[in-house]
């Protein structure tokens, strides 16, 4: 370093060349460059570096870095040092042992302790111009003293955490060092050291003989494993105590060892010594249930190998199967299963194999009259055996099999007493009706003969009148059976109940209040309009009977939120609500809960047809909701609709139907195929087409109807009933139709209940459907429609 600041160019840095130095730094700087331990000096208003060879380590990769500004030459540091330097250029001398400092080595900042002190350097005129120092590093033995803290610290806590205590025992002075956690262990104060005869006399009086003479002390086994008993001074409690050491050696002084707290396993150990001699007490009491258990059980007991081979059965077995034990014992499962049962019991044992608990498998087991028996068997697995117990429950199944043989006909007869009630309701309407038609037509018949033809319009009349109320009960019917075909469009019950107001007054008469609570704003439903209003009118109608010297009869509706399974037909969701309450006379229980049955009725015989609440029950149900009914004798009844919510607003009625005019006649000699089994109805359809004239073509069956729908050159309309005979449906006919002619209208007829409730699935474009018996001007108004739509 003297020789590189011979030939520094001084006149790049802030410091004059060396001859131009004051003494007192030449001298300094002398003694530094002689000198083998680190120094340096920092020099100047820019305190300039000037350092000796054992100082360039700290300098590292920046060296050499003479004459630079201590600020540029140490940035990293520059901030912790730059007050120390204030004050030690101030005049004061600071020192500092183990200061920790951030230095960047290659690249990477890390914490490093030096121990320096920084003296004031004077000029030859005494005025501090400089700072010595001769700087030690410290940080390896900072490390080294942390590293040992650590190790002593993590030892002290894995002593506590343990439950461990070290010490050391000195042969020669009897003297016992301890650490911190063996006096916590022993439950005296903490020293660092206790002679060897304190530690024995605070031992229980019994164990102190095995560890009391010095020969034993420093024989072979002085510090083997041992237990012994020592009093707490904090608790006075007794507590037992674990040493093991390390055994002398020549030219060893210190035996170290440990000590640790086994008083819960001690405890532990006499407790299960205890629970030992009462469980051998248990296992021999229990030993002789489980063999008055086997004795005297009315189950059978059976222990098998998993290959089905029998062991043991207990005397269970003689009683519920005749065979005796030697007659069982050596014998497999296979031996006494029926035919039938030996594949899946073949399959519970591979089941148990695999270590799967059997749970009232039943099999067939043969007696040894050669009757089988029903076994509920419930087995377990253990090792290669398989312990078993069968309950005999033939005689139960029989009972069960008798039972549902009594139940199957209680079904039977209640099914037939229904049908017998309901073909009787039946039969009486449809009498009454028919008298009303043949009687009115024969009165035609015989006037027709006698020439008087003025009154055959009132006869004529009476037999339409029946007719149609034949229709409504059929109408009802199908209701009830929720097979009549709907027209469900989104509806305002609200809207629906004010239209009918006028109406209802009416039907209720001067001494029954009609009262309207209908919410602001309620939810639209979807349903049959017509349907929901001859629903409302038979409830009031019914309501009206109930109240024969006059009351109140309030109509409500409302939105309800269904959250949970009622218990009936009414599941979770959102409805419409249609409530009619009268003040009449009330329901009994009995009365209500057959309400809905079809021809119930409690009016006097030729009153009431006993259909109107089945037919509202069926329109509910069909509608995707329900009916309920509330009723107290004496205080009324309420009944209520729920209709299922629509998301959306409720449409526009269909416009009410007009009497035929011109409008309905053809317009250009339309071509119609009617295809039409029953005679009667066939040439009633021909007769009105043509009188408003259409084209018509005709045929009696299926593949008749298809041929004449080949050889057409112009069809406009198909009209066809659904069940035709000949192996071909209307459907089918259709569709054959209209793969020669895609845009082929088809107007369907049916009397077949299930196929017009099924009609909103069952229809495709340019199809639609009627159902029988229909007026014929409805009918004639329904073909001038398809037609002009085309």
């Amino acid at each position: 370093m003297g020789e590189r600041m011979r030939r520094q160019d001084w006149s790049s840095t802030p410091l004059p060349p060396p001859e131009a130095w004051p003494h007192s730094l030449r001298a300094l700087v002398r003694m530094m460059l002689d000198a083998s331990t680190p120094m340096f000096v920092v020099w100047g208003p820019e305190l300039c570096y000037l350092y000796n060879d054992a100082y360039r380590p700290f300098i590292g990769v920046r060296h050499p870095v003479l004459g630079e500004p201590c600020a540029r030459v140490l940035p990293d540091v520059w901030p912790a040092l730059k007050p120390l330097l204030e004050r030690s250029l101030a005049g004061e001398t600071v020192a500092f042992e183990d200061l920790p400092l951030t230095v960047t080595h290659q690249g990477i900042p890390e914490e490093r302790w030096f121990t320096f002190a920084y003296v004031p350097v004077r000029d030859d005129a005494g005025t501090v111009q400089g700072v010595y120092c001769a700087p030690l590093e410290t940080t390896g033995r900072v490390r080294a003293e942390r590293e040992k803290e650590a190790a002593l610290a993590t030892l002290h806590l894995a002593q506590r955490a343990g439950g461990v205590g070290v010490f050391e025992l000195d042969q020669e002075t009897r003297t016992v060092y301890t650490s911190e956690e063996f006096c916590h262990i022993w439950g005296m104060p903490v020293r660092p050291a206790y002679p060897l005869a304190e530690l024995i006399a605070r031992l229980h009086p019994d164990d102190q003989p095995r560890i009391r003479t010095v020969d034993n002390i420093l024989s072979r086994s002085a510090l083997e494993y041992i237990e012994y008993r020592v009093r707490r001074d904090d608790t006075g409690e007794e507590r037992w105590i674990a040493r093991r050491g390390e055994a002398p050696r020549e030219g060893v002084r210190r035996l170290p060892g440990v000590v640790y707290d086994v008083t819960d396993q001690k405890r532990a150990e006499a407790a299960l010594q205890v629970l030992t001699a009462q469980l051998e007490q248990q296992l021999s009491a229990r030993t002789a249930d489980h063999d008055r258990l086997w004795r005297l059980s009315q189950e059978l007991m059976m222990v098998c190998g998993l290959d089905g081979a029998i062991f043991t059965v207990n005397p269970s077995a003689t009683r519920i199967l005749g065979w005796t034990e030697a007659e069982m014992v050596g014998r497999t499962v296979r031996d006494f299963l029926h035919p039938d049962d030996v594949a899946p019991s073949s399959a519970e044992m591979r089941r148990l194999a695999a270590g799967i608990t059997t749970q009232a498998f039943e099999s067939r087991f043969r007696h040894r009259d050669g009757s089988y028996r029903l076994l509920a068997w419930t087995a377990v697995p253990d090792e290669d055996r398989v312990h078993a117990v069968a309950r005999d429950v033939t005689r139960e199944r029989e009972a069960a099999q008798a039972l549902r043989q009594a139940e199957e006909a209680l079904r039977q007869a209640q099914k037939m007493e229904a049908v017998g009630q309901l073909t009787g309701g039946i039969a009486h309407d449809f009498n009454n009706l028919l008298q009303g038609i043949i009687g009115s037509l024969d009165l035609v018949q015989r006037r027709v003969s006698q020439g008087r033809t003025d009154e055959l319009g009132r006869f004529v009349t009476g037999a339409k009148a029946s007719a149609h109320r034949a229709a409504a009960l059929t109408h009802r019917l199908l209701a009830f059976s929720r097979r009549q075909p709907l027209d469900p469009r989104p509806t305002d019950v609200n809207q629906l109940i004010v239209s009918m107001e006028d109406l209802l007054r009416r039907t209720l008469g001067e001494t029954i209040q009609l009262e309207l609570a209908l919410i602001p704003t309620p939810w639209t439903t979807l349903c049959d309009p017509n349907q929901l209003e001859n629903a409302v009118l038979n409830l009031v109608i019914n309501a009206r009977d109930a109240m024969p010297s006059g009351g109140r009869l309030r109509i409500e509706t409302g939105n309800a939120q269904v959250e949970v399974p009622t218990g009936g037909d009414l599941m979770p969701g959102a409805y419409v609500r249609v409530s009619v309450t009268d003040t009449g006379t009330g329901m009994p229980p009995e009365v209500i809960s057959r309400a809905f049955e079809p021809f119930f009725t409690t009016k006097p015989l030729g009153q009431g047809t006993g259909l109107g609440l089945s037919m509202i029950y069926g329109f509910a149900r069909q509608s995707e909701g329900s009916a309920r009914i509330e009723s107290e004798p004496g205080r009324g009844t309420t009944v209520s609709l729920y209709l299922p919510r629509f998301q959306g607003a409720p449409g526009s009625e269909s416009p009410p139907s007009q009497a035929l005019g011109e409008e309905h006649r053809a317009r250009g000699g339309e071509v119609v195929v009617l295809v039409e089994d029953e005679p009667v109805v066939r040439a009633l359809i021909v007769e009105v087409l043509r009188e408003w004239s259409y084209q018509v073509h005709e045929a009696e069956d299926g593949p008749s109807g298809l041929r004449l729908l080949e050889s057409l050159p112009q069809v406009d309309l198909l009209v066809t009933d659904l069940g035709l005979p000949g192996g071909l449906t209307g459907r089918q006919l259709a569709d054959l139709a209209r793969q020669r002619r895609p845009a082929l209208k088809v107007l369907f007829m049916t009397g077949y209940a299930q196929a017009a409730a099924q009609a909103s699935g069952f229809l495709q474009a340019g199809m639609e459907m009627i159902t029988k018996p229909v007026a014929m001007d409805l009918f004639v108004s329904r073909v001038r429609r398809m037609l002009r739509d085309a």
